[in-house]
């Protein structure tokens, strides 16, 4: 099965650090898989024993020079563009496992995603809303209310290739992409599910995992416990550990919406457009584009 989807490993050259620990982890708790696993570095190569690692190194195939930074989205897209399947399983390079993985639940929904074209993405953490039931077993759709602002998230998920194209912006952070493709989701038609609570709590985790190793640049309380019990050696003191600093003050806030005002700006002209598009659809009736506007 493990011919039938890639594994994507979303890193950046700055998380080496992260990348020995991560496949020690993966090569005690998944040693079922076979397939590929692509490493979305940046220039760096990595290998490890027994893994079919493949370092994509984006900006050395762009010829991006050291000078300049690449996007998260501009790094994905072009890791993408080196997979040949069409079912991804997302992960990141932080996203220590703790625990053995459930291969073949991960396997049973890659091959309802093969049987069944609708289905674009399956998130396989309780990181979005639970919508309505689905038609499919132990998925529910994800909801997409208004007020909802995580509908894409990050966390361990089956993509398909196509789908994840659609959504993804190159001038976007990982940040961006979570808070504004969230609201592309509710113009872009696409079909998203999440594994439902009922085999969550049954199942706890499908792919047990510390949820996000360092935050902020900062390595999360939880992982020396994790590391020392597999004997991983690692310098804790060159990140250091996050502190919880609290919500972040007004005076923050506005300098962060200035920051990011251009990829704001953005995203109301793609919804705009978007909007304009429906209600001038050739053929709708205006009773039509007046409830599709809305």
């Amino acid at each position: 099965m493990n011919n039938q989807y890639a594994l994507l490993i979303n890193t950046c050259d700055k998380f080496e650090d992260c990348w020995y620990p991560f496949f020690k982890l993966f090569s005690i708790y998944w040693k079922d898989y076979g397939g590929k696993i692509y490493l979305n570095t940046e220039y760096k190569h990595f290998s490890y024993d027994g893994l079919n690692i493949i370092p994509v190194q984006g900006c050395v195939k762009q010829d991006i020079p050291k000078t300049k930074i690449a996007t998260w989205s501009q790094c994905l897209l072009w890791a993408l563009d080196e997979i040949d399947s069409e079912i991804i399983l997302y992960m990141q390079e932080d996203y220590f496992l703790k625990d053995h993985v459930k291969s073949h639940l991960v396997n049973d929904f890659v091959q309802l995603m093969q049987q069944n074209p609708d289905i674009e993405c399956i998130q396989l953490r309780p990181g979005v809303k639970q919508g309505e039931r689905s038609d499919y077993n132990h998925l529910n759709k994800i909801r997409m209310n208004k007020g909802d602002v995580c509908i894409l998230c990050c966390q361990a998920s089956l993509w398909k290739k196509s789908t994840f194209l659609k959504f993804l912006r190159d001038y976007e952070s990982a940040w961006d992409f979570e808070l504004w493709g969230s609201r592309r989701a509710r113009f872009l038609t696409s079909n998203l599910f999440v594994v439902n609570e009922e085999m969550l709590k049954q199942e706890t985790e499908i792919i047990p995992y510390i949820e996000t190793g360092i935050i902020q640049g900062k390595w999360l309380q939880l992982v020396p416990k994790l590391f020392s019990d597999h004997h991983i050696e690692i310098d804790f003191s060159k990140r250091g550990f996050v502190q919880d600093t609290g919500k972040p003050t007004i005076i923050e806030r506005i300098k962060l919406r200035i920051k990011n005002s251009s990829v704001e700006l953005r995203f109301y002209r793609e919804w705009l457009n978007a909007k304009l598009r429906i209600l001038f659809k050739p053929g709708a009736n205006r009773r039509d584009r007046c409830r599709q506007s809305h």
